[in-house]
């Protein structure tokens, strides 16, 4: 077993994808950070007087802080935060994975591989492993890139306690778990990265579509959106600051059980050429 994950990790750092990937995600890091600054910079002094003036007729301030949830506070943490949870992981994870567990299929090295003795199900465990590696060093990287740009113009302070940040950190790694698996089954499902990569970002977009216009019929189905993988990075930070945090957490480890357990079976029968 240990043999197949140090194979798998030697493929996975000699493929230039994992290299291209990662310059861009630094590199969009970056520009994501410089604009943030360049919002508020131009934005800023409107939006401090937006709030003074509700908070001085006693309005709350609920749909400014909706409207501008994607945009960071000036503090590092929000930053942070945001360069989690703004989806632009999910989008460069999607190629760089399906590429990657597809290679195999592509080249009908599994086959190989399997007539030495191998079994599938440490085949499996070692690729999704592999895969899951990259996924987070993708995310680090343009957190790091972006949070590092950000330094300059941000203040080191947070209105986030230590527990909430570790609960927030754990349940984004959860969260980025259970998205590696996802982009794993849809490599078993389509082995092309192409459809796998089509299918990973058009689906959460489609569903939900789906859901709002649903939910113009009723209203309280609009709360499933949240459920779906990609959208729920987006309620992380704000779910912990209300004391919750669970309803994410136990939708990443759904995803991952589920999606790990579809992969792994559909591996299991698949008829390697």
């Amino acid at each position: 077993m240990l043999g197949l994950i140090r194979a798998d990790l030697k493929k996975l750092f000699r493929t230039k994808s994992l290299y291209v990937c990662m310059f861009i995600a630094a590199a969009l890091g970056v520009c994501m950070s410089l604009l943030y600054n360049y919002f508020w910079q131009e934005r800023g002094q409107n939006i401090a007087l937006w709030y003074a003036l509700m908070d001085q007729y006693g309005m709350g301030t609920e749909l400014i802080d909706e409207a501008f949830r994607q945009i960071p506070s000036q503090n590092l943490m929000s930053y942070i935060n945001i360069f989690f949870s703004d989806g632009a992981i999910w989008l460069m994870g999607a190629p760089c994975i399906c590429a990657f567990c597809s290679a195999e299929y592509n080249s009908g090295t599994y086959k190989n591989t399997i007539s030495r003795g191998c079994s599938r199900t440490k085949l499996f465990i070692s690729k999704m492993l592999a895969a899951l590696l990259e996924l987070i060093i993708i995310s680090l990287v343009y957190a790091a890139a972006g949070s590092i740009a950000a330094l300059p113009h941000v203040e080191l302070t947070t209105t986030l306690d230590a527990g909430q940040i570790i609960f927030m950190m754990i349940i984004y790694l959860i969260l980025i778990i259970a998205s590696a698996s996802v982009f794993k089954l849809l490599t078993e499902i389509f082995i092309r990265s192409g459809f796998a990569v089509a299918a990973a970002i058009a689906a959460p977009m489609l569903i939900a579509s789906l859901i709002q216009i649903a939910s113009l019929a009723q209203p309280s189905l609009s709360d499933l959106s949240r459920y779906v993988l990609m959208n729920t990075f987006v309620t992380v930070q704000q779910s912990v600051q209300g004391g919750s945090g669970w309803t994410e957490l136990i939708t990443g480890i759904g995803y991952t059980a589920v999606s790990m357990a579809a992969g792994w079976l559909i591996f299991l029968r698949r008829e390697l050429k």
